[in-house]
């Protein structure tokens, strides 16, 4: 599968030289890390089965973290013959070869030689701004007061886009060929050897060198609270110690300036961030500071030890720098970096992390929603109240800044201007339409397109448009002002707002990001696998690009991967998530790809590893429960969960079997719908009441709702009863061990809607899929 110069690792046979942190794991335990070696060792795409409560997640880290350090700590095979040659020859091309096989020693140390000098240099200069503190105080407060009055914050320089696209770069006569190249390869984050510099030490000085990538471990989950779960159990392990580890995150979880974290709502805290990073020092964000001795400083300690996120904020904020930016800034240097779903299976997040999966091995945990969540990551909901937003802002912006446009951005602007007219103008057509016109419809990109009278319209340069031009920042800031001066000019005080224009429900940057999104799926040059689903929504009418097919988005993970592994608890029928992810026919771009990568492409190279649980099934009652205390029949299918009968006695059957059941209750529902409906009604026959005379309820909307679960099942009450949601933010990743989980009741079955739409689009798109793959499958029992 790989093409390896190294020598092959052998595979380790003991508990003891995967280092378990426990004395004696299951038989299956050590099986599972045997196999998890092997496959990384060999490159391969497997599937790990291994239910719930047989240590999977230890097995992971312990068997992917001693292949990671065998594979640092490999040497290239090389052939060093006594051919009669002089020693020092030998040992010259010996060196040689080791220089090339491995460049990225050459880099690490390059890299290493620039961080030193740079603290040597910020500790010089600091030194020197203690010593004159009081005049270079005075002049900064001269040249801020100075700066404040010949650059007002207001300046509308700010606010006009500026946007060169690559061809026309190519043809600018502004700037030199020498100032393009390095401009360039600024925007390439790395070092431009021009010939005007005369030494390493001027480019060490003005340019950060690239910092080289080692082999690494991405291991992705659903929520962070799984993530979490993961590092806590890498610190149980010996790696725990001295296995540099990340999490990456949102702004939200990582944002270490209170400042802005208060004074600014979650969906506007992206913009603020960016917006702060344009402002003058006065008004830049503190957390980023100017010196990058404080930066590499955080990078220092996350390259000692596994840190979740949690730590690594309380890390950042001692060293009063930014979280967000130093978790990105160490990932070229860990050994583990933990992420989300939507952060690894999108090309575009992994882009601008800056993250390459060359080399290196992806595990997604719980990934028997693997394929649901691909669908969902590059679908888009675009709605009219977006379209309308952004056509209205769009055209005032245009209307007071073309004059000072370039002329290439005025092109840019007027495309997606005469864009979201024939976007606005069909959705006006599809909400006036006669009755006789279904709710809901279902097209293919080309024939929406087509429909909206869009089909001349080049949605590719418009999507690149507002990736690189940052269109939305410059909206955002541009409706901001809009809101002021008619606050000012009405002269009643208001709350400002960063919600984008007066009355708006929405920010202009939310708009134009699902613009982006909505575009950039359309554009895609696979339009066979996507359709355009049109709906009558609660804000209108709503354009959803629903991806059918996710093989093309795993394919680019797999290919650029050294090897893939998904782990779950549940991954059968395996053969059907292969057939979705690496389809045999057609589906898969291959005419670029490499032998190599048609190997990885190959569904008959997926293995399946499948083993049964530990504990005995005569230590486990499974009942299926069919008619309440009355006798009426507990069905709950989609036309039933209306029934106050059935209702009502599902909650009476509930609160029997808290009456005989100790510890904790975990109570599943297959819809948020579905669990507001029962509350109700169980509110209002008491019934919740009597279930509470024995065990407390606890909902999934509690704040602090697992804590909680946890306080009343072992505290004074000795249970508790928790109601929960399928696909819910409790269904997966967590523990309920011992009493926690005395018993797991199941309402109803969460099966798919089958009025849905987007689901009938699938059903239709893989009929006409051809064989299915085989698979060698490998089954192992339990001991």
């Amino acid at each position: 599968m790989v093409d390896l110069t190294e020598a092959r690792l052998a595979t380790p046979q003991t508990a003891a030289d995967f280092s378990f942190p426990i004395a004696t794991p299951y038989a299956i335990q050590v099986e599972f890390v045997q196999r998890l070696f092997e496959t990384l060792e060999r490159g391969e795409f497997g599937i790990f089965e291994s239910p719930t409560g047989t240590g999977k997640s230890l097995s992971i880290i312990c068997g992917s973290l001693t292949w990671l350090t065998h594979h640092h700590a490999r040497a290239p095979a090389t052939i060093d013959k006594d051919d009669g040659r002089p020693v020092w020859v030998r040992d010259y091309e010996r060196k040689q070869r080791e220089s090339s096989v491995n460049p990225d020693a050459v880099a690490r140390e390059k890299y290493e030689n620039w961080a030193k000098s740079v603290r040597r240099k910020e500790s010089a200069e600091q030194r020197e701004r203690k010593q004159n503190a009081r005049r270079v105080g005075a002049v900064r407060a001269k040249a801020s007061k100075r700066g404040s009055e010949q650059s007002p914050h207001n300046s509308d320089d700010e606010v006009v886009a500026e946007y060169h696209s690559s061809e026309e770069t190519k043809g600018d006569g502004e700037y030199s060929e020498s100032v393009r190249k390095l401009l360039h390869a600024r925007a390439q984050s790395r070092v431009y050897e021009d010939s005007d510099i005369d030494s390493d030490e001027d480019i060490d000085q003005n340019a950060e060198p690239e910092e080289p990538s080692i082999s690494k471990i991405f291991y992705a989950s659903r929520t962070h609270s799984q993530l979490q779960q993961f590092i806590s159990e890498i610190k149980r392990t010996k790696f725990g110690h001295a296995t540099p580890c990340v999490t990456l995150g949102s702004r939200v979880q990582l944002c270490t300036n209170d400042e802005v974290r208060t004074g600014c709502a979650s969906a506007m805290l992206n913009e603020r961030c960016l917006e702060m990073q344009q402002n003058g020092r006065s008004k830049r964000c503190g957390h980023l500071p100017v010196q990058r001795t404080p930066m590499l400083d955080l990078k220092d300690h996350m390259q000692t030890r596994a840190m979740d996120i949690e730590d690594l904020v309380v890390q950042a904020r001692k060293l009063s720098v930014c979280a967000y930016y130093g978790a990105r800034a160490s990932v070229q240097q860990a050994h583990v970096v933990a992420l989300p779903y939507n952060m690894l299976l999108s090309r575009s997040a992994r882009e601008a992390l800056g993250v390459s999966l060359k080399n290196s091995v992806v595990i997604i945990d719980e990934a028997h929603n693997l394929v649901d969540t691909i669908l969902a990551t590059h679908s888009a909901l675009l709605d009219a109240r977006c379209v309308t937003l952004l056509l209205d802002l769009v055209q005032r912006y245009f209307k007071k800044y073309w004059q000072r446009l370039r002329g290439s951005n005025v092109v840019h602007i007027r495309r997606t201007i005469a864009l979201l007219r024939a976007l606005d103008k069909y959705m006006r057509a599809v909400k006036t339409e006669d009755s006789r016109t279904p709710d809901v419809l279902v097209k293919g990109v080309n024939e929406f397109l087509h429909d909206a009278h869009a089909d001349h319209i080049n949605v590719f340069t418009i999507d690149r448009y507002l990736r690189e031009s940052k269109i939305g920042r410059k909206l955002n800031m541009f409706a901001d002002r809009q809101v002021g001066s008619n606050n000012d000019a009405e002269k009643r005080p208001r709350a400002q707002t960063a919600a984008g224009p007066q009355k708006s429900e929405i920010a202009p940057a939310t708009a134009v990001a699902a613009l982006e999104a909505f575009i950039a799926g359309i554009g895609s040059p696979d339009r066979t696998g996507a359709r355009i689903v049109v709906r009558n929504g609660a804000h209108g009418v709503e354009l959803s690009y629903v991806l059918l097919d996710p093989s093309e988005a795993f394919g680019e993970l797999r290919r650029e991967a050294r090897a893939v592994v998904l782990a779950g608890g549940t991954m059968t029928p395996a053969t059907d998530v292969v057939e979705q992810l690496l389809p045999r026919f057609g589906r898969l771009s291959r005419d670029t790809c490499s032998p190599a990568e048609l190997m990885k492409l190959d569904p008959d190279n997926a293995r399946l590893f499948s083993w049964s649980h530990v504990v005995s099934p005569s230590h486990i009652c499974s009942l299926v429960i069919e008619s309440g205390p009355t006798n009426t029949p507990l069905k709950f299918a989609f036309q039933d969960q209306q029934n106050t009968l059935r209702i009502r006695e599902c909650g009476q059957a509930l609160a029997a079997l808290c009456n005989v059941i100790p510890g904790g209750v975990v109570v599943f529902f297959p819809s948020y719908a579905l669990l507001s409906k029962m509350l109700s009604v169980w509110r209002e026959n008491r019934i919740i009441e009597r279930i509470a005379r024995r065990k407390p309820v606890v909902t999934e909307d509690a704040q602090n709702v697992l804590s909680e679960y946890v306080e009343h099942v072992r505290g004074p009450h000795k249970g508790a009863v928790l109601l929960s949601v399928v696909g819910g933010r409790l269904s997966e990743g967590i523990n309920f061990s011992d009493e926690l989980g005395r018993a797991v009741v199941m309402v109803g079955v969460p099966f798919p809607s089958l009025a849905s739409p987007e689901l009938n689009e699938r059903l239709t798109y893989y009929e006409s899929i051809g064989q299915k793959p085989t698979m060698s499958t490998v089954a192992r029992p339990a001991e």
